[in-house]
């Protein structure tokens, strides 16, 4: 029987292995690439290393986009939008979860129906009224579209609802009210799905691309996304090019995974917060 779970283990950690080998594998060849010059990448022998690595394929990038204009634009719609849609979704999840109210479950379900709704059906209806509102080629016209999410408002009312029901009646006992609660006890001891929200939604902002390709239409307020895009056009047939913009354009998602796992599993494994 020991045997047997041996084998399992070994089984599952080579299947697991090689799956993330797949999944990874495109990520090392382009930036195996981005290093490589044209005439290497085209050659009728492929490789997944270059000879000798150049950086012209970033230098490139850089001279022939406003690279700096779209790093910032990202960050700056990237990052008030992860702090709105944590507070919207926090404030939604806590009505759903801890108060009672008429049509409190047909609310709840009509939110998380609109999931299956995607978002390429709503594009039409959302730029006319974005365009009657003149935010077209603003941060707002961006912002306002990521700022509700029913997938954050549904892992949030689910974190909430394992809150024990005593620390509640307990600070009611104390006098807590309402706000209070909310505040001072249920966001403090929430910070693991909080973070978790915010990061999933910091990279999901963060590679949106048909939005803000729609809404805006100067340069200075195109997203990283829509910028690096030009390259497709501008440089023709400069795979490495593009493939360094590519990789340009990954390196924060990576570094916010890498630095915040630990928080993402918390959030994702925590169900409950024991009184």
């Amino acid at each position: 029987m020991g045997k047997r779970r041996i084998w399992k283990s070994v089984l599952y950690q080579a299947a697991a292995t090689g799956i993330g080998l797949l999944v990874i594998f495109p990520v090392l060849y382009a930036l195996g690439t981005s290093f490589m010059k044209s005439t290497e990448i085209l050659s009728m022998n492929p490789r997944m290393l270059p000879r000798r690595i150049d950086f012209s394929n970033y230098h490139a990038v850089w001279e022939n986009t406003m690279m700096l204009r779209f790093i910032w634009n990202s960050v700056f719609v990237t990052t008030i939008t992860c702090c709105l849609r944590v507070v919207t979704a926090a404030l939604a999840a806590y009505g759903y979860a801890c108060f009672d109210f008429k049509g409190k479950n047909l609310f709840f379900y009509l939110t998380v129906g609109t999931m299956l709704i995607p978002g390429e059906a709503t594009l039409l209806t959302n730029y006319e009224t974005i365009s009657k509102l003149h935010m077209i080629n603003t941060y707002q016209g961006i912002i306002i579209m990521f700022i509700g999410s029913a997938t954050s408002v549904f892992i949030m009312r689910q974190y909430f609802l394992g809150v024990s029901a005593s620390i509640k009646e307990a600070s009611e006992m104390d006098g807590c009210g309402d706000i209070r609660f909310f505040t001072r006890i249920l966001i403090p001891i929430s910070k693991p799905i909080l973070v978790t929200v915010f990061i999933t939604a910091f990279v999901e902002i963060w590679n949106v691309y048909l939005w803000p390709m729609l809404i805006t239409n100067r340069n200075e307020m195109r997203t990283v996304q829509v910028g690096i895009a030009q390259l497709n056009s501008s440089e023709g047939s400069a795979y490495g090019v593009i493939m360094a913009g590519a990789v340009i354009v990954l390196i924060p998602s990576l570094l916010v995974f890498i630095i915040f796992q630990k928080q993402i599993i918390n959030g994702m494994v925590t169900g409950s917060v024991k009184g």
